[in-house]
């Protein structure tokens, strides 16, 4: 089975990354052959995957919307994107128009596109009340792959030294849907400041969020903010810490899958929280059915 493969992902957050494992080394051990991404840019898939070996190449392409006169300019220029690849095979786990039209006029040899029936032409809508990990999840059950592997956890390279109590905050989430109040953090972080080194994150664009923080805290020696950091920074960190508490979002993914202990707070508007089916042992609270004063009660035990 020498063919040359390629895998484009469309979604944007680094949970759809960790999502997409098990269909990666699935393809990889099956086909044993590695393989080329074409990601979204703005999901950073060079630096969440940087420790894995099922890929040979990494490249980024733009999967913005945009008026309809420039994604028709966009398709065309994805689909000479994606024919210099010269792939024999292209898998797609995504069914937006602006990215299976490109797939569709490519001159790959086979065309597997996840959500899409009827020769291409429509839609599968049975897909919509699954959860984005288990919409991958069926389309890898699919493909009928010989080896099939089902580990959502990355790679990381083994420290030599032992850990000290870190403890990593992520205090906002995508579109903000899932923001605990921001006073709980603070008073897990002044209760345990003094004992632990705490890193806290949130998106660049909400660096307003550190004017929250009281000067005691802003001043500790044992405080870092990481909102400057590169994603691969974020991992390095995380990976570092004994435990990471925060709003479910990419650093809760990131942190199940690098087999942390999660405590992850969620609103549900729309469903569960996603990233559970990470790591198993990770913590949720609905902050809508438990009480501020019981999870930080709950939090602060565990720790």
């Amino acid at each position: 089975m020498n063919k040359k493969i390629l895998v484009i992902i469309g979604g944007r957050g680094i949970g759809d990354l960790i999502y997409h494992l098990p269909l990666l080394r699935s393809l990889y051990k099956t086909y044993k052959k590695k393989l080329f991404i074409l990601s979204n840019k703005i999901n950073k898939a060079s630096q969440v995957y940087k420790n894995e070996n099922f890929y040979e190449k990494i490249v980024s392409f733009d999967n913005e919307r945009y008026s309809l006169i420039k994604t028709i300019k966009k398709i065309f220029v994805l689909k000479n994107k994606i024919n210099k690849f010269n792939s024999d095979l292209i898998i797609v786990t995504s069914n937006t128009k602006r990215l299976v039209f490109p797939v569709l006029l490519s001159n790959a040899k086979e065309k597997k596109i996840m959500g899409i029936e009827n020769l291409f032409l429509n839609k599968d809508n049975s897909l919509n009340q699954f959860k984005v990990s288990e919409q991958i999840i069926q389309f890898t059950n699919s493909l009928n792959l010989k080896k099939v592997h089902s580990s959502f956890f990355l790679n990381q390279k083994k420290k030599n030294y032992k850990k000290k109590k870190k403890i990593f905050f992520n205090i906002d989430s995508h579109h903000d849907q899932n923001n605990w109040d921001l006073n709980n953090f603070i008073f897990l972080i002044k209760k345990l400041i003094k004992t632990h080194k705490i890193f806290v994150n949130f998106s660049p664009n909400k660096n307003y969020l550190i004017n929250f923080f009281p000067e005691e805290i802003k001043i500790s020696s044992n405080i870092e903010f990481t909102y400057k950091k590169t994603i691969s920074e974020i991992i390095e960190i995380i990976n570092d810490c004994n435990c990471i508490i925060g709003n479910e979002s990419g650093p809760i993914c990131l942190a199940a899958s690098l087999k942390k202990k999660v405590h992850a707070l969620y609103i549900p508007l729309y469903t569960k929280p996603e990233s559970s089916i990470i790591n198993r042992r990770s913590k949720y609270y609905n902050v809508d059915k438990i009480s501020s004063k019981l999870i930080i009660q709950k939090i602060l035990k565990s720790i």
